[in-house]
């Protein structure tokens, strides 16, 4: 075999690998999430017991078409003042508006009063008959939400679920029942009257919402807020998004190799046949 004909060979080898590989990675494609979490944490000077840290976790999942599911959770310490109940969460969604959500349904495996079980998945929409406990708000105003006139933390975000009114203007369809009322604790920790007197969703919630559109993008919700107490000026926790991972930089002499490989292929590429005549 001669010198050159080996050559060509090795080079066609070389050639189709790397086609190979383009191809490979052309076909590759991220799967659609189908569930994210998003967590904060803070603190409470509002509440008068050892219940000072605040914690919550947002769970959005797409999984069935058309569908978003929330589940809503507090996973602070026991309550010793309303302040310390979970009572309603905000976001954004960085894509076109929503305008087709609605609120389908609202659950509460477990709801409690001064530690003692009352009843089991409830339904949030319709407590005691049509009292409606948790309520949906959407808007397109570039405001956001917003809250009564001249509240220092307005809601700027344009989707919501709340147990509260928070000021909200009604037309926005947010809806409260009774206020701090079966919003969610874990538990109680020297609770005071109004606390150790209400009744509340131990844990968590789960709310789902229909008219998703085609194209629907998880990763595009963005901006949490989780809202404590009945009014915006009291305390509330936000959503803060890690930053992205350092790219990695390929070291200057594997970056050289590839380079000198890809023009050796890109020769070979143009050679009309593997063995001259």
């Amino acid at each position: 075999m001669s010198q050159r004909y080996s050559k060509k060979i090795v080079g066609y080898a070389a050639y189709s690998i790397s086609a190979l590989a383009v191809v490979t990675v052309s076909q590759m494609s991220r799967a659609d999430a189908a569930s994210l979490s998003f967590s904060a944490t803070g603190t409470n000077p509002i509440s008068g017991g050892s219940s000072t840290a605040l914690s919550a976790k947002a769970v959005f999942d797409n999984s069935i078409a058309g569908q978003l599911t929330l589940t809503l959770t507090n996973t602070g310490p026991g309550a010793s003042a309303p302040t310390d109940v979970l009572t309603g969460i905000f976001w954004d969604y960085a894509g076109s508006p929503l305008t087709n959500l609605k609120l389908s349904s609202a659950k509460a495996p477990t709801v409690i009063k001064n530690n003692v079980t009352t009843a089991t998945n409830v339904d949030l929409t319709k407590v005691g008959g049509n009292t409606v406990e948790w309520g949906f708000a959407k808007t397109t105003a570039s405001s956001g939400l917003g809250g009564a006139s001249g509240v220092l933390k307005p809601v700027t975000q344009h989707y919501g679920i709340g147990t509260a009114g928070f000021g909200i203007s009604p037309g926005f369809g947010l809806s409260g029942g009774q206020q701090f009322n079966y919003g969610i604790i874990t538990g109680y920790d020297s609770a005071n009257p109004a606390v150790s007197g209400g009744t509340f969703v131990k844990n968590s919630a789960t709310f789902v919402f229909s008219g998703l559109p085609t194209g629907f993008d998880l990763t595009k919700i963005q901006n949490i807020r989780f809202q404590y107490g009945t009014g915006l000026d009291e305390p509330s926790t936000y959503y803060i998004a890690l930053p992205p991972p350092p790219k990695k930089v390929p070291e200057p002499g594997a970056t050289a190799a590839l380079g000198l490989f890809a023009v050796g292929a890109l020769k070979v590429a143009k050679k009309k046949s593997l063995v001259s005549a």
